[in-house]
């Protein structure tokens, strides 16, 4: 017999006004493209060594262990079903698997991927198939203990001996050793390290040199390396983070990767004329899929949280406290708090398909098209990351004192987003990075010159009245997405515009350095990426209108457009009253305009998060069950604890009984 919670759930998935299967196969790019996923999801989910069915109960040796003989299953399931690497199927089989939690992962992609860019094509022949192969396991060996986006900081030293034609490598300090590149502690056999090259004395700069550090046979350190796990972390404790230190350690001469350059027997550096920006493409390629990944995780932590506030009853809100007391999810404030993280999961996801499709047809040597994605990448990866983690953190809020449970699947999903902020790049750096370009495109339309892509906005929008409202505002034109991505864009463009005022006056400053006048302007660039970041956001959701969905359907999708438009306006409303974009009036209007739009979605929620489709043993939650037995599954869970596999716990007689005995 059904529990009261899911007949709770049933019911509200009753109230459903679309057709689910659509937007189920909207997600995944089609009707082939669901049922392709949905099959390998279910072959790895009913897999016994790769369900994570134990995933709350290990400890931090024990999810190391797992995560070993996780990686060794998969591998030989994909070769079992013939998946071949960089496939579709590849990207579905090591999605279902959670491949970012693996070890070995790190070898398949920024390995892989710094070997065929970095490496000429005989080095890439030969070692890209070795790691392919799994014959060795690399990781990238970059972030040192005292630097880390700093790249021409780094200490490691690479000091060619021409009598020998080998490189020494070194750790001269400390702050110089290797610390934070997974994989490195306990897995990788072999890593790429990225060293300061001295020829004859003279420092050459940064390069990168494939270098063993473990015996092919025992995985014993080998002399001169000094190598080992830098213990527990917040999250992806199964990913061996690691520390990594050479003293007189000999690689031969052609360990060091070759596309761009390489050093001659005779100890001379010759660089070859191979455009060094044509491997942007698949990192810009890996963050366009970075921002699908947040969308992902943010559909993970509505799920759980939507479902658990459906079943949640508490209170009262209707006329006398008689009858079953209140849904939680029926609480505007809880709406207030849940819908703007689902329509925020919906906005990344469609999002971040596009850059994807947008960086697959990308001509590397264009290179003034890869700069400005590589800005809006930039800007994308930073602000997408801050928005996904604060609204996994708003879900588990929502979830009361339950969702500090780990059974409830939300501190693991969080432990996943909080790394997603730091790692291809820290936020401040990243917006930094994106300022550069958006400085050299304001130069442009200051010179008369003519913007392209996803920064021509700025050209129509510096041309209007300085501080006149792009809009006639009111509640008709503000339920608009036209003319919300239009406050988006011209926002971003007055912001822009204050920033390079601020950095043309410090450059002006004759007491201040290029670099310290930047250092100056630094807050205002940071804001003015960051709303670049948002329109980008924005008026790519707002595309979701254009996309061919059956009325139903697109009617919620709009409203979801809608409210996270607004939303980020409140979020924000700052950046939007200083530009003069909107005004006082307008704000009451935005927050009348949010509540709409809840009370629009009200009805299908339980539906929306169904149709991102998460199966149960992948979310690993208590309250975000398909079935609403939330109850039911919480104390099954609380009795698999491995506390309560005796009625007496470790450590009661040896320590408590006597403490009780004892007298003052």
């Amino acid at each position: 017999m059904a529990s009261h919670q899911s007949r709770l759930l049933e019911a509200e998935r009753k109230r459903c006004s679309f057709d689910l299967q659509e937007l189920k196969h909207y997600q995944y790019g089609g009707e082939k493209e669901y049922k392709l996923a949905k099959k390998i999801e279910g072959i790895v989910l009913r897999d016994p060594v790769l369900r994570q069915d134990d995933m709350h109960f290990l400890s931090f040796q024990q999810g190391y262990q797992r995560g070993l003989q996780r990686s060794r299953r998969a591998v030989e399931l994909m070769r079992e079903l013939k998946i071949e690497h960089g496939s579709t199927r590849a990207a579905y089989f090591w999605s279902t698997v959670e491949s970012e939690s693996l070890p070995v992962m790190l070898n398949l992609n920024m390995f892989e991927h710094a070997l065929r860019t970095q490496g000429n094509e005989e080095q890439s022949a030969y070692w890209v198939l070795l790691a392919r192969d799994f014959r060795i396991i690399g990781c990238y060996a970059q972030t040192e203990l005292g630097h880390g986006s700093f790249v021409r900081g780094l200490e490691t030293r690479a000091e060619y001996d021409r009598t020998t034609e080998e490189f020494i490598l070194n750790t001269p300090t400390l702050t110089g050793m290797k610390w934070w590149p997974g994989s490195m502690g306990k897995t990788a056999t072999h890593a790429l390290v990225m060293a300061r090259l001295f020829l004859a004395g003279s420092d050459r700069g940064m390069h990168m040199f494939i270098v063993p550090l473990r015996h092919p046979d025992t995985h014993e350190p080998l002399p001169g390396v000094t190598v080992g796990n830098i213990g527990p972390k917040l999250g992806y404790n199964p990913v061996d983070n690691g520390f990594l230190s050479f003293s007189k350690f000999r690689v031969p001469r052609v360990n060091k990767l070759m596309r761009h350059s390489e050093v001659t027997p005779d100890g001379r550096l010759v660089s070859h004329t191979q455009a060094k920006k044509a491997s942007y493409g698949t990192m810009l390629f890996i963050r366009s899929h970075m921002v699908s990944g947040q969308g992902r995780r943010l559909s993970q932590a509505i799920t759980i949280a939507m479902r658990y506030s459906a079943v949640r009853q508490q209170g009262f809100i209707g006329p006398g406290e008689t009858g079953a007391e209140t849904a939680v999810l029926d609480y505007v404030s809880q709406q207030y708090l849940l819908f703007p993280v689902l329509a925020s999961a919906f906005a990344f996801q469609h999002v971040g398909k596009a850059m994807a499709k947008t960086f697959t047809q990308l001509d590397p040597k264009n290179a003034e098209l890869v700069q400005e994605l590589h800005a809006s990448s930039s800007c994308l990866k930073a602000l997408t990351a801050f928005i996904a983690v604060k609204g996994v953190e708003t879900c588990r809020r929502a979830c009361g004192g339950h969702g500090y449970s780990r059974f409830s699947g939300l501190p693991h999903i969080y432990e996943f987003g909080a790394a997603a902020e730091i790692y291809e790049g820290d936020a401040l750096v990243l917006y930094l990075q994106g300022a550069r370009y958006l400085m050299k495109a304001m130069r442009t339309v200051q010179s008369g010159g003519v913007l392209k892509g996803s920064i021509k906005y700025l050209s129509h929008w510096l041309s209007a009245a300085p501080g006149s409202s792009p809009i006639t505002t009111g509640v008709d034109t503000l339920a608009d997405l036209t003319v919300l991505s239009n406050i988006f864009e011209c926002t971003a463009a007055r912001m822009l515009s204050n920033a390079a005022d601020k950095l043309n006056f410090f450059l002006g400053q004759a007491d201040l350095s290029p670099a310290q006048a930047w250092n100056k302007a630094a807050p205002w660039l940071i804001r003015a990426s960051e709303a670049h970041g948002e329109a980008l956001l924005v008026v790519g959701f707002a595309s979701i209108a254009d996309v061919k969905l059956s009325r139903p359907l697109r009617r919620l999708m709009k409203t979801c457009a809608l409210l996270y438009s607004l939303w980020r306006i409140e979020q924000n409303t700052m950046f939007f009253l200083e530009t003069g974009t909107i005004t006082p009036a307008d704000v009451q209007t935005i927050h009348g305009l949010v509540m709409e739009q809840l009370a629009i979605l009200r009805p299908d929620v339980v539906s929306l998060v169904d149709g991102f489709d998460l199966p149960d043993a992948l979310l690993q939650s208590a309250l975000g069950a398909q079935d609403g037995d939330v109850y039911t599954r919480l104390y099954d869970f609380a009795k698999r604890e491995p506390l309560n596999k005796t009625e007496v716990a470790d450590g009661i007689h040896e320590f408590l009984k006597p403490l009780m005995k004892s007298r003052i």
